[in-house]
């Protein structure tokens, strides 16, 4: 089952015993052919640390696949947006002459695919967004999110509800979501996440110090590297363990990684390859 193969890839990348079990809902579709022009479509989680589609053009360039004219990774986003937000510049960008892209990937808001009062226009407007792009004769893509550090069940949630709407419009999801939640219980020792301000505290004896929202949610600079092996992994379909591109990572670590984005992505697509 795809709950025994996550499992099994927790294991892998450190030998653990001791890996949690999630429900996952098994993909339908899985990846068979290279993605070398993609637009990514997005928020925050996409664009921290100089954004992940300039760190998965690194893997490219650092394994010797990029070539100019072949390859092109670009990023609209909007901080904090939702995906209905977008609507109107995907237009635009779909206006592009063709051969600009290949695939459009879409990735919504931090809460967006689980909140009661999101999830319906979530649903909507990913539909939507589908449809304009394969009338372009682009291919669609979902990007998975991941939960807040240290809420697993909201990352399983995320996971389930794009694999479920992915299934249903039949289109290609990344399972970066699932990579997060696998790494928070296998490799606590990296933190995928950063703090984010919520304002001052002052004491009258004091120096001002920060306070820090209590959910932690933007990824890291190892988070990003994650994400963008996960992609790696997904959209060319070979591992990326053993690169040099590192993201200024200790290589040890940036090893581990790779490692368990390619057992958790060829994992999680696994089932339907056989």
């Amino acid at each position: 089952t795809l709950c025994l193969i996550i499992t099994l890839c927790s294991m892998l990348v450190l030998g653990s015993a001791q890996a949690k079990k999630p429900s996952l809902i098994q993909p339908t579709v899985i990846p068979t052919t290279k993605v070398n022009k993609a637009l990514f479509v997005g928020n925050s989680f996409s664009f921290y640390n100089n954004g992940v589609q300039n760190q998965l053009g690194s893997l490219l360039r650092a394994s010797g696949e990029w070539k100019v004219g072949n390859n092109r990774l670009r990023l609209s986003t909007l901080s904090g947006g939702h995906i209905y937000e977008h609507l109107d510049s995907l237009d635009f960008l779909l206006a592009k002459p063709q051969g600009t892209w290949q695939a459009v990937i879409l990735q919504g808001h931090s809460n967006e695919p689980i909140n009661p009062k999101k999830q319906r226009r979530f649903t909507n407007t990913i539909k939507q967004a589908v449809k304009r792009i394969q009338y372009k004769n682009l291919q669609p893509i979902l990007l998975m999110t991941w939960g807040y550090k240290g809420n697993a069940d909201m990352g399983i949630a995320l996971a389930n509800a794009y694999t479920s709407l992915a299934n249903e419009l039949d289109v290609l999801v990344v399972p970066v979501g699932v990579a997060f939640w696998v790494a928070e219980q296998q490799l606590p020792q990296i933190d995928l996440f950063v703090p984010d301000v919520l304002g001052l505290k002052t004491k009258t004896s004091d120096k001002p110090q920060l306070t820090y929202r209590k959910d932690r949610k933007h990824p890291s600079n190892a988070g990003t590297y994650l994400m963008a092996c996960v992609l790696y992994s997904a959209l060319y379909q070979q591992t990326p363990e053993g690169n040099i591109f590192t993201a200024g990572l200790d290589p040890a670590i940036a090893l581990k990684l790779q490692k368990l984005s390619w057992l958790v992505t060829s994992g999680f697509y696994k089932q339907n390859k056989e």
